[in-house]
């Protein structure tokens, strides 16, 4: 099986866990992979967040730093939002997956 599309339904079942998951953000900071919130969180939390960011990274970025947006629509489960940033640096890739009533997870890469 080549590699993206065992990532993809990986991502997909981490972003249903986190979805099911009973988040810990005592702060009600809405940026889930801030330093701020792995900081106040709980460890299961960081966790699943950190799994997603690293499979996001994965599937979600060419080898020069651009977005694959058929790789965005597939991971996609019910209720979560990925979405490109516009504004962002003209050599950085932003990538923002939203977790309804949770917060949201960014996805960053440079561009060569």
């Amino acid at each position: 099986m080549p590699r993206h599309p065992r990532t993809t339904h990986q991502l997909r079942d981490l972003l249903r866990q986190l979805l099911a998951h009973e988040v810990s953000n005592p702060d009600d900071n809405p940026h889930l992979s801030g330093v701020r919130f792995f900081c106040a969180t709980d460890e299961r939390t960081r966790q699943l967040i950190e799994k997603v960011e690293l499979l996001a990274s994965e599937a979600f970025f060419d080898d020069s730093g651009r977005a694959i947006p058929a790789r965005m629509r597939d991971a996609a489960v019910d209720g979560v939002c990925i979405k490109q940033k516009r504004k962002a640096c003209a050599d950085e890739t932003v990538i923002r997956i939203a977790l309804p009533e949770k917060g949201y997870i960014t996805i960053s890469t440079a561009r060569l």
